[in-house]
């Protein structure tokens, strides 16, 4: 909002160029640093759509990932104008100034900014403007070891075969009750007193929710199976779920894709999907959730619309009864549960691993790392700033490695989590950026203290 405008358009003819010349042609024309989209999107999708676990999101790796992540991109589009630097959208001020039916009126989302929010069509993709048909890749199989069942550049549970980006105001059927986080999350994260908790907070509630807000879901049965009567604040809040813990249950193995389906097959019969029908592992709808972690993390409901949050008894046995309720009412909560989790359906790009082919993406992180910066710049006797190495998932520990180098020096060498931690201090002489500011005042307006004196 405070670039000019010479600066915003080149900023976004740079991106243009980012996504339609690709890696090996853009060296040629101009230098080592060029990157092009389709590279970006690979890297994303490598990192947080595999099987074993997300090695870029859920652990403080989140942070030195995507800060980093988002430093080699703004060195990409240096390379096709040196004199731009990557913008931050604090969608703090999106947070404050609109409700969440009609924060995507935001001007933000005008054809010559980032395009609508939720476009009104069934490809769900934007058909006006700058962003108008902005492409997924394609007949992907030789480009990336990791594509959805029709070949294209997405994560392998979002079998969606809409060539272009796509996004939603719907999620799971149901319009998005959220809005972009806002002072009250930010305000948490700088009162935060050690750097595991910090790191949680810009990766969860200070991410903003623009992920789930911008992308949205579709082409899923769970609206169509709810009962008006108990469409209440527990029907909401699963909503909000299905797609992270359906992507646990094909991460488990349970949820199966089709090996390839070709562009011109039905999405109905392309989907991604575990058949309870077929299943013919022995074990019972409460022992695979339980085997899963989905007990563990999901809020769910019984036909009334009340709220069950409680799986396990003091000992951390997983009810096979669910106190207040019947055996046969039990299994049918945990059948149904299984049930709604079983079929991801569509995702938009932003809401996925390869969110990155939004231009939102691109622009979201560096507010996150703006609040850190202002974070490690304040008084740190008081701060603890251990690194924790107890975390399963590699990409999450302080000496595990992630695919960044020579950004800082030319030694030729990928840098672990806390040499990243370190090289992006924001009073490193090495650090190629800064930021114009560190003021909020319309959350001094809301009665927060944006101080980062603790």
């Amino acid at each position: 909002r405070s670039l000019t405008d010479l600066d915003r358009e080149k900023f976004f003819n740079a991106v243009h160029i980012l996504a339609r010349v690709p890696t090996e042609v853009g060296q040629e024309l101009f230098g080592k640093n060029y990157k092009s989209k389709d590279y970006f999107n690979r890297v994303h999708l490598y990192y947080g759509g595999t099987a074993d676990c997300d090695h870029w999101h859920q652990g403080a790796g989140f942070v030195t990932s995507h800060v980093t992540f988002t430093l080699e991109y703004e060195m990409a589009l240096q390379t096709v104008f040196p004199d731009i630097a990557q913008p931050y959208w604090d969608f703090t001020l999106e947070s404050t100034f609109y409700r969440a039916d009609d924060w995507r009126s935001s001007p933000i989302f005008s054809d010559s900014w980032f395009g609508a929010a939720s476009p009104d069509n069934n490809l769900h993709t934007v058909t006006e403007g700058r962003w108008a048909y902005e492409t997924a890749m394609t007949n992907a199989r030789n480009f990336s070891q990791i594509v959805n069942s029709y070949g294209v550049l997405r994560a392998p549970w979002n079998n969606d075969p809409t060539p272009f980006m796509t996004r939603h105001d719907h999620v799971y059927g149901y319009m998005n009750n959220m809005k972009p986080s806002g002072c009250k999350e930010y305000y948490i994260a700088l009162r935060k007193s050690t750097w595991m908790s910090m790191s949680k907070q810009l990766n969860s509630a200070a991410h903003g929710h623009i992920h789930e807000t911008i992308g949205g879901s579709w082409n899923h049965y769970y609206a169509d199976r709810i009962k008006s009567t108990t469409v209440g604040p527990a029907v909401l809040t699963f909503a909000h779920e299905i797609q992270a813990l359906s992507k646990e249950l094909w991460r488990a193995g349970y949820i199966a894709c089709p090996d390839t389906c070709s562009m011109d097959t039905a999405w109905e019969d392309c989907q991604c999907e575990f058949d309870a029908g077929s299943y013919k592992g022995g074990k019972t709808s409460y022992e695979i959730l339980d085997e899963v972690g989905i007990l563990a993390q999901v809020d769910y409901y019984d036909e009334e619309g009340h709220k069950i949050n409680s799986y396990y008894d003091a000992n951390g046995t997983v009810y096979y009864t669910l106190p207040g309720y019947t055996e046969e009412a039990s299994k049918h909560i945990y059948d149904e549960l299984l049930e709604m989790l079983a079929v991801p359906g569509h995702i938009g790009d932003m809401f996925q691993a390869t969110s990155s082919n939004d231009i939102t993406f691109w622009v979201l992180h560096g507010t996150v790392d703006r609040l850190w910066h202002y974070k490690r710049l304040g008084p740190t006797d008081n701060y603890d700033e251990t690194w924790d190495p107890y975390h399963t998932c590699y990409g999450h520990n302080p000496t595990n490695f992630q695919p960044f180098k020579n950004l800082f020096d030319t030694n030729d060498r990928y840098y672990t989590n806390i040499e990243l931690y370190e090289n992006l201090r924001p009073s490193q002489e090495a650090l190629q950026y800064m930021y114009d500011n560190f003021q909020w005042p319309h959350c001094e307006m809301l009665g927060y203290e944006m101080s980062n004196e603790w």
